[in-house]
């Protein structure tokens, strides 16, 4: 029933819709609603009302918020001053308060965005709908602990919006103007995307259903993209005269780091996905490629280690997610390498012999055609409606991943911010039948 139902999903031309459906569903279920489901749409329904660095933002994009005393708390004032140039985010807030809508209208979606870059990137990587599909619901379970589109009590608007364009950028990597475009932005939203935009850097080196001189090309722009975003950032604090970035907070929690912290943000980079990235370091270690392998423990160790700089440990782990498919395309080539076996073997005949092979098995497939003609139209229905079936070695990792991430997320998180779960969640279930 599970595989007839896997298949019902991954059919049919819709077959995206559908499965964005189904990670929606199991975001709503297993993590968190966002705040305009429990709020309302307007612009005053926010509950809490925003902080005041959000709402200078909110009325000037290209405000200095580092030199607002308000609140007179130093961290909440130093998290503010951050604030300045994320100016596409200040953009997407002030947008949504003149049209009077809710300030998680922009991140929220950009969390369906994020969800559907799991379809997306992971169709295109390895060519599988299931996987396609398993990734999706890998997200879902990122979506609120790594994401904190809309869970926390203190409102953060930004965030989903970064995460989105981010998302945006992994998928629009065959649209090389759009990707550009992009990824400049992405780093307007937040200057950690650029940790992001390097791990999609690394997929798009990784990826094998793009020539190396195409994936090269990616990465210039990437590199471009960042570059220019380093010019312009330095040219506008120079003509709004924007005040230096403040790092006083900055390190403070290195110490609780190495304890409690070090293992939530471990955990929560990736969750169930460590499964892949395991797996993606066992197994280019095994086939010779240490390069790869190296690289990718790396980056995990970068992802992690970037969380511990910051208190705010969820929302700094949000970026490390273009990982999952940075692990898929590095074990996809293993996948596909008995596939194309035989093309580089056709390749590498002569001329006259390649010829021959090829008129050999194009008889071959007439004289099989007209020796069973009832069944071809029959099989190639049956083809149609189960290409599919969970045939990938990779099905069973990635869906394992894909429950536990499900199972795991924003329990603790949930639990020790908000105090309570969110309602439509099964924790909120599970807590409200135990009285």
């Amino acid at each position: 029933m599970i595989i007839r139902f896997l298949n019902f999903l991954t059919a049919g031309p819709f077959w995206i819709g559908k499965v964005w459906l189904l990670s929606l569903f199991a975001t709503l279920s297993f993590s968190c609603v966002p705040a305009i489901f429990l709020d309302g749409l307007a612009w005053d329904d926010a509950t809490p009302p925003l902080p005041p660095a959000y709402e200078l933002k909110a009325d000037q994009p290209l405000a200095d918020t580092a030199e607002l005393t308000i609140p007179a708390d130093p961290g909440a004032r130093s998290h503010g001053a951050k604030l300045t140039p994320r100016v596409f985010s200040a953009a997407c807030l002030s947008l949504a308060k003149q049209l009077n809508l809710h300030p998680y209208v922009p991140a929220s979606l950009g969390g369906c965005l994020f969800l559907l870059s799991g379809i997306i990137a992971g169709y295109r990587i390895t060519g599988d709908r299931n996987i396609a599909l398993g990734t999706s619901l890998i997200l879902a379970g990122l979506y609120a602990s790594n994401a904190c589109f809309s869970m926390n009590f203190e409102p953060k608007p930004f965030d989903g919006v970064a995460i989105g364009l981010v998302a945006l950028t992994l998928m629009l990597i065959d649209r090389p103007i759009l990707f550009t475009a992009c990824a400049f932005l992405a780093c307007w939203t937040d200057e950690r995307a650029i940790m992001s935009l390097v791990l999609i850097g690394m997929t798009t080196l990784l990826g094998v259903n793009m020539d190396m001189k195409a994936r090269q090309q990616r990465c210039w722009m990437l590199v471009g993209a960042i570059l220019s975003y380093v010019i312009f950032r330095k040219l506008l604090e120079a003509i709004s005269n924007w005040s230096p970035a403040d790092f006083s907070m900055l390190g403070e929690n290195l110490l609780a780091a190495t304890g409690y912290y070090s293992q939530l943000a471990g955990w929560s980079c990736l969750e169930g996905a460590w499964i892949l990235i395991a797996l993606a370091i066992w197994t280019n270690w095994q086939s010779r490629s240490p390069l790869v392998s190296m690289s990718i423990l790396i980056a995990a160790l970068g992802c992690v280690g970037s969380c511990l700089i910051v208190l705010d440990v969820s929302r700094a782990s949000c970026f490390a997610f273009p990982l999952i498919f940075t692990a898929l395309a590095s074990l996809t080539p293993e996948l596909k390498g008995d596939e194309s076996s035989q093309l580089h073997k056709t390749a590498a005949l002569p001329p006259a012999s390649r010829e021959k092979s090829r008129r050999a098995g194009k008889s071959r497939k007439k004289a099989k055609q007209e020796s069973a003609p009832q069944n071809s139209a029959t099989s190639r229905d049956f083809i149609a409606n189960n290409t599919t079936s969970p045939t990938n070695p990779l099905t069973g990792p990635v869906f394992l991943a894909a429950l536990i991430s499900l199972l795991s997320t924003n329990w603790e998180i949930i639990m020790a911010t908000v105090m309570r779960p969110c309602p439509t969640t099964l924790i909120w279930l599970i807590e409200a039948l135990s009285y």
